[in-house]
């Protein structure tokens, strides 16, 4: 996708005023942002039918949860590390992590920082 000089100027004021906020790296931003993009993708394809959950446990192979799960996980582990939570926006019509320094309720994720 090309962005113009302006939407992209945008981005990295964004992404600076997260990092600032939330006392990360952009290069942590940005690792947070690809597991995102991973992410969303699968919620895109399981909203549009093209991947099914799995009702057997452990999970098969090619289900949403074989396949979100270690995204989560890695998520998950990176977000502990720098001392923040994190939510996972589901609806693949937004953004889809979240963080902050503080939890998170599912109610108000908004409230927390935005990686996109």
């Amino acid at each position: 996708m090309q962005y113009t000089k302006q939407q992209r100027e945008e981005y990295n004021r964004s992404r600076a005023l997260t990092c600032a906020n939330l006392g990360i790296t952009e290069s942590q931003y940005n690792w947070f942002r690809r597991i995102g993009n991973q992410l969303h993708s699968i919620y895109e394809d399981s909203c549009n039918g093209l991947i099914q959950y799995s009702e057997n446990k452990p999970a098969e192979a090619g289900s949403y949860e074989a396949l979100t799960e270690p995204l989560y996980e890695k998520a998950e582990a990176k977000a502990k590390s720098l001392n923040l939570y994190i939510y996972f926006q589901t609806d693949p019509r937004g953004a889809t992590i979240y963080l902050d320094r503080e939890p998170i309720a599912e109610n108000a994720y908004n409230r927390a920082s935005c990686i996109w």
